[in-house]
């Protein structure tokens, strides 16, 4: 007889019955006997009848929480929040990511926009803790170290907020173990592991934004057991109140980390083999089959899409005023903050226009040269052409014919169509935008050439200053914007008439003598994403080198209504689209070398942990708890092993019930273990940064595993033994908390303690800081290695952290002529204000404002 690998326990023909025993206390599971439809041919006429029985293959409990249940959860809370909460205060200064996400939160509170790579839902409940704790947003947490109590920030609170977050997961994971048919003891064991796993509860004791995911995704789990112990009330209110609360909760985890995302895989595989099962159920029609088909796409796919979307909706609903972050977004996107950019000019581009050049990538910056030669060794010691996050003179080009050729403008301006050759000549410098076979600064392949400015009084140019515009779209609303180069409006590429190549921005950052701007070469074969550019800034002058004359340039043509442009705000979805397009673009670039980054195959082991502080005796070391860690992995290895080995046993038509455990052991440890591998196997295919609290939310359901674990391998055993397991698990998981506890609060520890600690060499918590170590003397200071972790540090490329902080670089003389004032220098690259381009570019410069991106 073959056997159902998870069906295996059903019962069987005579002959092949076996004891089914349930563990003490556990709550029954509905498990109706279940047979195939079989095929009889009783009549004699070689007619095969079909006999249907009623086919409910999947395990599910009818748990209800009783008062001993209750009693159970309270205790159980209790010593939750205690661990949890215990010494919030130590220490009473920044820590690791609170650099990042303390500062977050006064932005939510003074309204003030920034850019992060997560998703907003975690910052914005940080942000409601400090409100209400008093917190002003003035304190800018700007590095690890920096005293609370000095300035008065009420930062118990808003670590008060993760902590009990924390402390839910305590109860839930109780909740969990009783809804999948455990008892009480081991659903209590489950809760203990949790409580007492040092790395969940250093993590929910800081502000940091994995104790909300972490809580999210066990409610969202936690939901969706108790959706499963409504199975038999299909449609009912509470049938829908858990399966509508699971989406709710995966809408929450996804909207604090994208991490969150792996829920839909773990629960849309449950969903898929439910519902395949369902469909040999011949007791549900078709149509309550398409039913419970679309209330799991409504319940578990739009319900989590509109509560993300919400929040993305009170985040801009929030950061409506302008702020550091604008930097990283699309001019459309600024122009719709207030205080944002604000931008009106020519729309239309002529020849002998000056124009400002944008990159139309988001987070870049305007084509820019000026009187400094480039000094790489295979360069040509030109001029270099750069990019730069700020509008100034520098910025400047005249568009003019190819070389060797004439405009005539006897009609009025030529405007610049699509397929024109044309010559960029930089305003300031009279050099022209040039290519050549010489190799870039930061590049030596050899579809890759250095841009340079070229020329000399007397000096006409050469073919190799001639480019192509190749429009690439125009704006649909804007006619023509399509055919001829119009300002805002029309993307296009700049292709070198000779070697084929296109103006690209290559986000890449120049050396200091380049003034850490960013490199723009010539690329053959490069993507239209980095090699796209608009015109921002357009004005036709009175007397320009075309030979229009003052009867047709713009500035004649003022009261004659010159067409003007500007950008035009995005609405809130279009936000919600850019951000979430940045947000990928931030992690798939989210490389460096971070002293403590960990990847995927050292976390089950706990190779090494993360270093978050060091003061005056004591550290905070993100590391778990080794005991919980290790075993936990053993037991998601012991399933899969337990589940091959049935496998062929299976096959070979021997019947293995495993005690009468077998179909609720993989029912609730096998998703359990499925979303495991959900929530750990993708970090391989990431090739971005990652530490160890990455790996937080699989930990938690590899410890439900190893619950399930135990209590298969006692279920047969005495009571007494199986108690005795059950007390060494604990005594064990408590052992552990407590040698990493000194790591987990700040605890005072002694050099010689914190040596003993280091269970494996690669732990490498800073014991100089312990009591008599080196720095045990002086004043808290953050660790020697860890830097803040690159949450707006090295997740942006080049480019992109260059706007946030563009450096100055020295003026040309004629800079320096036309910024003099009485008073004396004005430096151009003040933090700029926001200007209407409508008035000139150098009245602007000579009141030191920009445009800013």
């Amino acid at each position: 007889m073959t056997v159902d690998m998870d069906n295996a326990d059903r019962p069987k023909p005579k002959g092949h019955s076996m004891k089914q025993k349930e563990s003490a206390g556990a709550s029954q599971p509905l498990v109706p006997k279940v047979s195939k439809p079989t095929l009889k041919n009783d009549t004699g006429s070689g007619e095969v009848r079909v006999v249907s029985h009623k086919h409910t293959p999947l395990f599910f409990s009818r748990w209800q929480m009783t008062s001993s249940d209750m009693l159970a959860l309270l205790a159980i809370s209790v010593v939750a929040v205690v661990v949890r909460c215990y010494g919030l205060s130590t220490p009473g200064s920044v820590v690791f990511d609170e650099v990042h996400f303390g500062k977050f939160a006064g932005k939510y509170i003074n309204g003030t926009y920034f850019y992060d790579l997560h998703p907003p839902l975690a910052k914005m409940m940080f942000a409601v803790a400090g409100k209400l704790a008093g917190y002003d947003g003035v304190f800018d947490f700007k590095s690890i170290g920096l005293d609370y109590h000095a300035a008065g920030v009420p930062y118990v609170a808003m670590r008060l907020m993760p902590a009990l977050l924390g402390a839910v997961t305590v109860p839930a994971s109780f909740v969990v173990a009783r809804a999948c048919g455990y008892a009480a003891d081991t659903a209590a064991l489950a809760a203990l592991l949790v409580c007492f796993e040092n790395g969940l509860v250093t993590q929910s004791r800081l502000i940091l934004l994995d104790s909300p995911l972490v809580f999210f995704t066990v409610l969202s789990l936690t939901a969706w057991s108790m959706f499963w112990t409504k199975q038999g009330q299909p449609f009912s209110r509470a049938w829908w109140f858990w399966l509508l609360t699971t989406g709710a909760m995966m809408g929450c985890a996804a909207s604090c980390k994208w991490v969150g995302l792996f829920l839909f895989p773990a629960i849309g595989l449950s969903t898929v083999s439910d519902l395949w099962d369902k469909i040999a159920d011949l007791s549900i029609t078709p149509a309550k089959w398409v039913s419970h088909l679309v209330a799991r796409a409504v319940g578990l796919l739009a319900v989590p899409f509109a509560v993300y979307m919400l929040w993305f909706y009170v985040h801009f609903a929030v950061l409506s005023k302008t702020g550091d972050g604008r930097a990283m977004m699309t001019p459309e996107f600024q122009a719709g903050l207030e205080g944002g950019l604000n931008v009106t000019t020519d729309r239309d581009v002529f020849y002998g226009s000056e124009i400002r050049i944008r990159s139309s990538n988001a987070a870049s910056g305007y084509l820019h040269s000026h009187t400094h030669n480039w000094q790489h060794e295979k360069g040509s010691g030109q001029q270099q052409i750069t990019l730069y996050s700020f509008a100034d003179q520098n910025n400047i080009w005249v568009v003019e014919p190819a070389f060797n050729k004439t405009i005539d403008t006897s009609n009025g301006p030529v405007p610049v169509g699509d397929g024109d050759l044309i010559r960029l000549r930089h305003k300031i410098t009279d050099k022209y935008l040039h290519s050549h076979d010489k190799k870039p600064a930061l590049s030596s392949e050899d579809h890759k050439f250095e841009l340079s400015g070229y020329g000399f009084p007397g000096f006409d140019g050469d073919s190799n200053d001639n480019f192509r515009v190749e429009i690439l779209s125009g704006d649909k609303a804007m006619e023509g914007s399509d055919k001829t180069v119009q300002s805002i409006y029309t993307r296009f590429r700049l292709i070198h008439r000779n070697l084929g190549c296109a103006v690209f921005n290559s986000r890449k950052k120049l050396p200091k003598w380049a003034f850490e701007q960013i490199e723009v070469n010539c690329m053959r074969n490069c993507r239209p994403k980095m090699s796209t550019w608009h015109v921002e800034f357009a004005r036709l002058p009175a007397d320009n080198s075309t030979g229009t004359g003052s009867d047709t340039g713009a500035d004649a043509q003022k009261g004659a209504g010159v067409r003007k442009a500007r950008y035009r705000p995005l609405s809130v979805w279009g936000k919600i689209g850019e951000y979430n397009r940045l947000m990928a673009n931030s992690n798939a670039h989210l490389t460096g070398d971070h002293p403590f980054a960990a990847r995927p195959h050292h976390w089950p082991w706990l190779r090494r942990g993360t270093a978050y502080w060091g003061g005056f005796g004591n550290v905070i070391y993100q590391l778990g708890n080794p005991p919980v860690w290790w075993a936990s992995f053993a037991a998601v290895a012991i399933l899969f092993s337990m589940r091959a080995v049935l496998f062929l046993l299976d096959k070979r038509q021997i019947s293995v019930t495993l005690g009468g455990q077998r179909r609720r052991y993989f029912s609730a440890a096998g998703f359990f273990a499925m979303a495991w591998i959900c929530h750990y196997v993708p970090f391989f295919l990431m090739g971005r940064e990652l530490f160890i609290h990455h790996y937080f939310p699989a930990l938690w359901m590899a410890i439900l595993v190893l619950a399930f674990t135990l209590d298969l391998l006692t279920s047969r055993m005495p009571s007494v033994v199986r108690w005795s397991v059950y007390i060494a698990a604990a005594a064990v998981t408590l052992y552990g908390f407590h040698t990493f506890s000194y790591i987990t609060y700040a605890r005072m520890w002694t050099k010689d303690a914190c040596v003993r600690a280091k269970w494996l060499s690669t732990w490498d918590f800073d014991c100089e800081h312990a009591i008599g170590g080196a720095r045990s003397t002086k004043s808290p200071e953050t660790p020697t290695s860890p830097p803040p972790p690159p949450s707006l540090v090295v997740d942006i490329p080049a480019a992109d952290a260059e706007l946030q902080k563009a450096p100055a670089e020295p003026k040309p003389a004629e800079a320096r002529a036309v910024t003099a004032t009485p008073g004396g220098p004005k430096h151009v690259h003040v933090k700029p204000k926001f200007i209407n381009t409508e008035s000139t570019l150098l009245e602007s410069v000579s009141n030191a404002e920009h445009v800013e991106l």
